[in-house]
C-alpha cells in the first residue's frame, strides 16, 4: 500500500528540522534552519503557505498548543 506523499509549495530555503500536523485540522507547521516556521493548509495538493514566521536563528522545533490556533517555537535565538 502506497502513502500518500506531495512536495509543498514554497518550502523552506534550508533544512527542515521538524514537522507537526495540527489535531484537528489539516494545517502543517514546519521548521526550518533557515531561521522561519512556515503554516501551510494541506487540503489542496501541494499544501498552501498560509503564513511564514520569521525568527532571528535557526528553528529547531515546533508543536500546536490546545488548538490550531496555537503555536510554540524552540530555536537557537535564546529568547
Amino acid at each position: 500500500m502506497a502513502t500518500p506523499q506531495f512536495e509543498l509549495a514554497n518550502p523552506p530555503s534550508d533544512a527542515i528540522s521538524a514537522i507537526k500536523f495540527a489535531p484537528a485540522s489539516l494545517r502543517l507547521l514546519v521548521a526550518s534552519w533557515d531561521k522561519n516556521v512556515y503554516l501551510y493548509d494541506t487540503s489542496e495538493s501541494g499544501g498552501r503557505l498560509l503564513q511564514t514566521f520569521p525568527h532571528r536563528a535557526p528553528v529547531l522545533d515546533v508543536c500546536f498548543g490546545d488548538n490550531d490556533d496555537d503555536a510554540y517555537t524552540t530555536g537557537l535565538d535564546w529568547d
